[in-house]
């Protein structure tokens, strides 16, 4: 199993590099956000992105996956009709909807972003159409394991949205238009960049309706997973909104953006884990070497959601000078980030659980698990927050991201069980408990911190998590790395 596993472990380091750096943009611009915009400029713009994250989904519905499944697949005139089908698929209904949303721009900026902002909508249609088309060359670039070029696009990307942010908002007080424009110059720059690269690929005669039918089939069921996917992610943004002010929402969604370094992992990992899993066979080997992934990875994210336990809540009174990395307006968020990436980690869980329904292409499986994670996300959210406000809408998405992961797990054990390995990944979640009750029970700065995050690799060694060959390998590792020094 090893060599795969180092494989893909290459894999999801480089496109979790590109990823994490694209998705952290966002993060990088907190202490610019919260130290120049009120809480509510900030709920504005939390509930626009909310709206783009949303809409981005819909627009590719369900084609994105379908297109990848065949260009992995396949090869020379195959991968060109299924990719020149695609795309023009993409474009006709991005145009389309990008006309509707500027002809009812007025009326939507009422509902979308709680006030009279027209103007703001039409950054926003820009920025879908954009964001949509230049979204394909980099699944292309996933489905061709060509990550350094995915990765410098990725960076253009961080380094166009991170200086035109500090140019509009911060120089020329440009405020939400500022944030706006930023991001619809950098995805037209980065739709232009690479156009080429679907260019030279496309033959358009071999565009087909019969292969339009055929990617939709398998590819449809997954619009529905991915509105719910969606719902998850955003709802609660809006249900903030209804049930208590724009104000709370800026607070909640700074609060997020930290525990959305869990999800940042998670799907970085899912950037090669689709195109790893999709190539290989469906063999009793294969399912224990799933189960062994499943393992490394959520042990590793369990350590990761350890240290942003601990850490986060120094982290946001880091002095910067003359501000803090967070506004203090802001720092009461942090007391959604341990559920937030929490939830998160469960997502990682049942993304682990994503062969089974590609392998026998039972794609309305993921519709339906998405569909009860959605339900349940929005029944939690009315019933929490009305308790606990912002806290309440952090606790809902953390439980529906796992009554998907284990109503996701109890279909795939029938329809495809995977060995996974339960004693050691108990050992992970019991440890991460008692870490966590220990942090909130006992008083203490960073001498507690410091020593409860070095406790989690030494209590996982000490109660017999790694098997004889993992013990193995790792003394080698450092029999070579002594023989160096």
């Amino acid at each position: 199993m090893l060599q795969p596993i180092k494989a893909l472990s290459l894999q999801t380091l480089i496109y979790g590099t590109g990823h994490i750096l694209v998705r952290s943009v966002s993060f990088m611009l907190l202490p610019l956000y919260t130290n120049v915009f009120s809480t509510y400029d900030y709920g504005v713009i939390s509930l626009a992105y909310a709206f783009m994250g949303f809409m981005g989904v819909v627009l590719k519905y369900g084609l994105d996956a379908a297109l990848m499944k065949w260009y992995v697949q396949t090869g020379g005139e195959d991968r060109a009709r299924y990719l020149t089908t695609a795309y023009y698929s993409f474009v006709i209904t991005t145009a389309v909807f990008i006309a509707l949303l500027l002809a009812f721009r007025q009326p939507l900026a009422a509902v979308l972003l709680g006030g009279d902002h027209p103007r703001f909508i039409a950054y926003i249609s820009g920025i879908l159409f954009f964001d949509v088309l230049w979204y394909v060359p980099l699944l292309l670039l996933r489905s061709e394991e060509r990550p350094l070029v995915y990765t410098g696009f990725s960076l253009l990307n961080v380094a166009g949205s991170l200086g035109l942010n500090l140019l509009l908002v911060l120089k020329y007080r440009m405020g939400i238009q500022g944030v706006l424009m930023s991001n619809l110059i950098t995805s037209g720059s980065l739709f232009v960049l690479t156009f080429p690269i679907i260019w030279k690929r496309l033959e358009l005669r071999r565009a087909s309706l019969i292969t339009w039918r055929q990617l939709m089939r398998f590819g449809l069921p997954f619009l529905p997973s991915g509105i719910f996917a969606m719902t998850m992610e955003l709802a609660n943004r809006y249900i903030l909104k209804i049930m208590t002010d724009v104000e709370t929402v800026g607070i909640y969604s700074a609060g997020h953006k930290l525990g959305m370094l869990m999800f940042l992992i998670a799907m970085g990992f899912n950037m090669s884990w689709h195109p790893f899993f999709l190539k290989q066979e469906d063999t009793d080997e294969t399912r224990r070497l799933f189960a062994r992934i499943a393992t490394y990875l959520l042990a590793v994210l369990g350590f990761i959601w350890v240290l942003m336990c601990l850490w986060v809540p120094h982290l946001v009174r880091l002095d910067l000078g003359p501000v803090t990395f967070y506004g203090p307006d802001f720092w009461q968020g942090t007391e959604i980030v341990p559920w937030i990436a929490l939830g998160y980690l469960f997502h990682a869980a049942y993304l682990l659980q994503l062969p089974g329904v590609f392998q026998l292409e039972s794609s309305l499986w993921v519709a339906i698990t998405r569909g009860i994670g959605a339900l349940s996300n929005v029944v939690l959210n009315v019933a929490l927050i009305p308790l606990y406000g912002a806290l309440g809408a952090a606790l809902a998405t953390c439980l529906s991201f796992l009554i998907m992961a284990l109503a996701f797990l109890g279909i795939n054990q029938r329809i495809y069980p995977v060995p996974y390995e339960w004693s050691r990944l108990l050992r992970v979640f019991l440890l991460m408990a008692g870490i966590y009750g220990l942090w909130e029970i006992t008083e203490g700065a960073v001498l507690r911190d410091v020593l409860l995050m070095v406790s989690y690799p030494i209590v996982l060694v000490l109660t017999g998590f790694l098997n004889v060959r993992e013990r193995a390998v790792i003394a080698r590792i450092f029999r070579v790395s002594r023989a160096g020094d």
